[in-house]
């Protein structure tokens, strides 16, 4: 059955507003009373123990049930554990300071581009090793059809995370957010409007005040997990779906206009809470206004509980609202013609002004993150996520300490922290060879000793590096009792290996 048509009436609009009736917005009373103190506290609220453990547990199962071809390439494979797991999520997150095309690139010796500090942490082909058999869910626990299966684990445990962690304030907001992913893949989306424009879309919840995500859902096409509401579409039960925790208590959202639709309003209305955005003059159940406006000039319409108003600025725009009535005000702007303040609807001020957390949370995010280029969307996806995990974590700090670290000086002291508490950290050794085209062989000075007994062996021998690398000549096993860190045969070869570029 049909909606009954809506009156639309013209005059002064008074709005119903409901009151805010939550008493403590802010961290999570559980929260409050704890010792949460340094960086890494906040971090292990999402990332804890069991959390890590449970990809500690699929990662050693998906590499030691399956059948990798190609499995020789890389280093031996040793199950990983939960420190081990903690200094991988460190050694990514430091990628993102520094920035190189190649993943080995971070290992490399060459003095031009070295970061000592990747080698310290781990070896190449464990990092390597680790990001190739990362894994987040049992294989055999797939339900048909459901395309976030990799992920679901993950996804499911940070949403709820999300939601305890803070109560937020009045005003919130829902916008879509993207994952940059150029690949292929079946749901892979295009919004022009976005820095990245094609990737993995996110419709995300964001408090106003605080930029806190509240909550998310991964768009994948006709399966994306969403409650369906008869009486409202798509994007409308979307809102329904991440506000279903926050209804009834007065809060206010504001939404852009591929959300907003007078039954969506409406439904918001009838479940005491707040709405306001921008709408499409064509969406169903507005009534057309054919005046033709001038700059400044507004014209509304409104039901009982609903407001429709269009003002002209340099274009036309259109609001829904049920919490303004369409006064208009003074903002802190010039006309710089007529040297006086701007004037413009409240609605429009309100909406500038809390519209714009996600859009914030994507700009925080885009100075660090982590993701990288891979053919595996659902391993880009979980760094993404953590990315947002980070910033959450960042946000509690702020709102529980009171301090004001900058975001990437807080990604730097969760990486500190993980270092001190998990890391092993390694000596710094010889290394692998250095591939640049001068190596310092031919260039520092070198000193031949003989090698020293270290207590089991009385005489000491090592094999020489020019006769077991040759590429000029056959190679041959050549032991030497003299040393000169890695040059190791005294006799022509050390000639040899401080002299020529190829031997």
């Amino acid at each position: 059955m049909p909606p009954p048509e809506r009156k639309w009436k013209e005059g002064s609009f008074i709005p119903t507003i409901e009151q805010f009736t939550i008493t403590h917005s802010g961290i999570s009373n559980n929260l409050l009373n704890t010792s949460l103190e340094t960086p890494f506290d906040f971090f292990e609220l999402f990332f804890d123990s069991s959390f890590v453990g449970n990809i500690v547990t699929q990662t050693n199962i998906y590499r030691n049930q399956t059948n990798f071809t190609a499995a020789a390439k890389t280093a031996p494979w040793t199950d990983t554990n939960i420190p081990e797991m903690y200094v991988f999520f460190v050694a990514t997150i430091l990628m993102s300071y520094t920035k190189k095309n190649r993943i080995k690139d971070f290992w490399s010796t060459d003095n031009l581009i070295a970061t000592p500090i990747f080698g310290r942490l781990f070896t190449r082909n464990r990092y390597l090793s680790l990001l190739r058999y990362l894994h987040f869910n049992d294989n055999t626990c797939a339900t048909p059809g459901d395309r976030l299966v990799k992920l679901k684990p993950i996804l499911l445990n940070l949403k709820e995370k999300f939601s305890k962690s803070m109560y937020p304030y009045k005003n919130l907001e829902i916008d879509e957010s993207l994952m940059l992913w150029r690949g292929k893949l079946l749901f892979k989306q295009y919004i022009p409007s976005k820095r990245h424009r094609f990737g993995v879309k996110l419709f995300v919840l964001c408090d106003c005040k605080t930029k806190l995500i509240l909550d998310f859902i991964v768009y994948t096409g006709s399966t994306t997990e969403i409650k369906d509401f008869p009486s409202l579409g798509i994007s409308e039960s979307i809102v329904t779906t991440l506000m279903e925790k926050y209804l009834h208590v007065g809060h206010v959202l504001y939404l852009d206009n591929w959300y907003s639709s007078p039954t969506l309003y409406e439904t918001l209305h009838d479940m005491k809470t707040g709405a306001c955005g921008t709408v499409r003059s064509d969406s169903i159940g507005l009534r057309k206004i054919l005046k033709k406006l001038k700059a400044g000039e507004k014209v509304s319409q409104f039901t009982d509980n609903l407001l429709y108003l269009r003002w002209y600025d340099k274009r036309e725009i259109n609001m829904l609202t049920t919490i303004h009535n369409d006064d208009m005000i003074r903002t802190e702007k010039i006309n710089h013609i007529t040297n006086e303040p701007v004037v413009k609807p409240r609605c429009i001020v309100d909406y500038n002004s809390n519209m714009g957390a996600v859009d914030n949370t994507d700009m925080q995010v885009s100075f660090s993150e982590c993701v990288r280029k891979t053919i595996k969307w659902n391993k880009k996806l979980f760094f993404h996520i953590m990315d947002m995990t980070l910033l959450n974590a960042y946000i509690m700090y702020k709102e529980k300490t009171g301090k004001r670290l900058k975001f990437l000086d807080y990604r730097l002291e969760v990486v500190r922290e993980i270092v001190h508490k998990f890391g092993n950290m390694k000596k710094e050794g010889k290394g692998r060879p250095s591939l640049s085209s001068t190596p310092l062989r031919l260039t520092e000075r070198h000193f031949p000793s003989r090698i020293q007994p270290n207590g089991k062996q009385a005489i000491r021998r090592r094999a020489c590096i020019v006769c077991s690398r040759t590429e000029l000549g056959p190679k041959k096993r050549t032991d030497t009792l003299y040393e000169c860190v890695e040059c190791l045969c005294v006799d022509d070869c050390f000639k040899k290996y401080h002299t020529l570029n190829r031997f």
